[in-house]
This record gives structure tokens, sequence and C-alpha cells, in this order.
């Protein structure tokens, strides 16, 4: 693996190169995290077991109650898995998109003591999952699942996810560089995505995110005043 730190906006685009949606991206705002789903977070290691009863449990539950709130009809659970992600639920699916600057604002969007981090990983060889056939729980190799442009945030975050047969793992033999944002470049190289329109209401559209997107737009402008 590869190791970049990078400062600047510019200085991280420099070093992409290559044919579109080839190679996939993932942001974490803090280097402290784990690279694994965050289905994996949520139980100590040794907890295999309980981790599998936890997840499906929660899983049929979320379908028995999912329609009271969305319009959104899933077919198969596959489908079920990426709405369930897509809201928020632990799974065993980790988001990743094709556009780097979109890892790139989630490295740098939060954790402003942290060093950030984006990690860059190739199309590797791959079992593929068939919906019709193969159960999405005990399915046994890592894979890339591409949901169908559903959703406008699909289509934004230009999103992958990576299904990971032991969630409680990190794996990292397919990851090709790691980028390192330090702490203090990441309000310069947010400003400068929020200008080139790469902000929180675009990634996530929704008033919430727009109302978000308007305070930090303003707070830029009263540096010396805001707490």
């Amino acid at each position: 693996m590869k190791v970049f730190t990078v400062q600047t906006l510019e200085s991280f685009m420099s070093l992409q190169y290559g044919l579109p949606e080839m190679d996939f991206f993932r942001g974490q705002s803090s280097s402290e995290y784990k690279l694994i789903p965050s289905i994996g977070r949520r139980f100590k290691e040794g907890q295999e077991d309980v981790l599998k009863q936890y997840e499906k449990e929660v899983f049929e539950d979320f379908k028995r109650k999912y329609s009271m709130f969305t319009d959104a009809r899933p077919k198969n659970d596959k489908e079920f898995l990426f709405l369930a992600q897509h809201y928020g639920l632990p799974t065993r699916l980790l988001d990743w998109t094709y556009n780097p600057l979109i890892a790139l604002y989630f490295a740098c969007c939060s954790n402003f003591d942290k060093d950030g981090i984006v990690y860059q990983s190739y199309q590797f060889s791959r079992k593929v999952f068939n919906e019709d056939k193969d159960d999405i729980f005990s399915f046994p190799a890592i894979t890339l699942l591409v949901p169908n442009m559903t959703d406008v945030r699909y289509k934004n975050q230009n999103g992958i996810f990576v299904l990971y047969p032991e969630p409680w793992k990190e794996k990292f033999e397919f990851i090709y560089a790691k980028y390192i944002i330090p702490v203090q470049y990441k309000q310069n190289i947010l400003s400068k995505l929020e200008k080139i329109g790469i902000t929180r209401s675009f990634i996530m559209p929704s008033l919430d995110s727009l109302c978000k997107d308007i305070v930090d737009i303003h707070d830029l402008r009263y540096p010396y005043a805001i707490k």
C-alpha cells in the first residue's frame, strides 16, 4: 500500500489518474477509525456469533417496518440491504465511491481534531454475487455490489458497496493507496470542495443537509465571532 500525505485539494487530485470508474475510494474523517462495516464496530472481538444473530434480527425488523416511511419496494435481500445501509442500519456493507472528491469530502467534513484518511482500492478479482441463488449473509467472498440508480444519493455520490463476509475484520489486501489529510488542512480543503459544489446537500440531498450547508458557509465568514 502506498501512503501519501496531502495538504491541498490540488495535490490530492494530482495523484489521481487512469480511467473513470476503475479505482474506487472511501473517506473517513478520523485515522483512528477501522476500515470495517458499521455492524462490525458494534461488537468486541470474539463475539462473531452474537454479531450474526443481531444482524439478522435488526434486518428482519427493518423489512417488517420500512414500508411506512418510503415508497421504495426492494425486490430481494440485496436491495433491502442497500436500502437499510442507505438509512443508517448497521450492515455488513461498506460504502465506497468512484469519485475521489466525494471520498475527500468525507475525510474532511468532521472530526476536526483528527487527521482524515482516504483509501483507494483497485478493481479486484471477485466471486460474483448472484441475487437469485446466493444468501447475502453467508456469501463467502469479499465482493463489489453496484446499486441501481434508484435514489439521487447513489447518483450524486457515484456510490458502490463492498460486501464483507467477516465484517469484524479489516481487509487491506485490495487497498492500493492511503491518503492522510492532516487535521490543520481539513477546513481549507473543505472550503475548496464547497466552491466546486461538493457539499453535504449535494451528497445527501435533504432539507437538513441544506441547512447545515448554509450554516457552514456563513460560519466561514464570521470566524472571529463564532465560538
